[in-house]
C-alpha cells in the first residue's frame, strides 16, 4: 500500500461521549474533498496497533480529547515531545498513541512531525453523542487541521494542489 505523507488520526472512544471528538472530526472531515497528499484514518481506541499507519510519515496530526485542567472546549496543539514520559494517562488509546509514536522513532520509523490537536472534554460518560461545547468546536479543529496540512504540503512539494 502506498501511504500519503500525511496522515490525519482521529482517535477516541465513540460510546463515551466527548472521548469520541477525533473520531467525529474525522467523519466530518471525510465529507469534503482533501489535499491529494493527506488521508483520514479513524484510529478509534487502537494504541500500539496503530504503528502501521503512522510509521513512514512526513507528518501525522492527531486528533484527540485531552484533559489538561481547562475549560471544556479549550483547545490544545502541542508534540509528543511535549508530553512527559511518566505522564498518567486517563486512557489507554492517549498511551497508545504517544508511545506507538516513539516506538516508530526507535525503529527509525517515526514521521517527520508529529501535532496533536486537542479538545478539552466536557463529558466523558456512556453515551454517543457529544456535548455542545465540544460539538461546536468541530470547524474551529478543521481549520487548525487544514493549516497543519497546507504548511506540510508548501514544504515537501510546493506545486501540490489543495484540491
Amino acid at each position: 500500500m502506498n501511504k500519503k505523507p500525511i496522515l490525519i488520526l482521529g482517535v477516541g472512544n465513540t460510546i463515551q461521549m466527548d472521548d469520541g471528538i477525533g473520531v467525529h472530526v474525522v467523519d466530518e472531515m471525510s465529507k469534503n474533498p482533501l489535499p491529494q497528499n493527506t488521508e483520514l484514518f479513524d484510529g478509534g481506541t487502537l494504541g500500539y496497533d496503530l504503528l502501521g499507519a503512522i510509521e513512514g510519515r512526513k507528518k501525522i496530526i492527531v486528533i484527540d480529547a485531552v484533559k489538561g485542567q481547562h475549560s471544556p472546549g479549550t483547545l490544545y496543539k502541542f508534540s509528543p515531545e511535549d508530553v512527559p514520559s511518566e505522564n498518567n494517562y486517563d486512557s489507554l488509546h492517549q498511551l497508545g498513541i504517544i508511545e506507538a509514536i516513539r516506538l516508530a522513532g526507535l525503529q527509525n520509523k517515526a514521521p517527520d512531525q508529529t501535532v496533536i490537536i486537542g479538545v478539552e472534554p466536557e463529558i466523558i460518560d456512556w453515551g454517543l453523542s457529544l456535548t455542545d461545547t465540544v460539538k461546536k468546536k468541530i470547524p474551529r479543529i478543521i481549520d487548525m487541521v487544514m493549516d497543519e496540512i497546507n504548511i506540510t504540503t508548501k514544504t515537501i512539494s510546493p506545486n501540490i494542489s489543495n484540491n
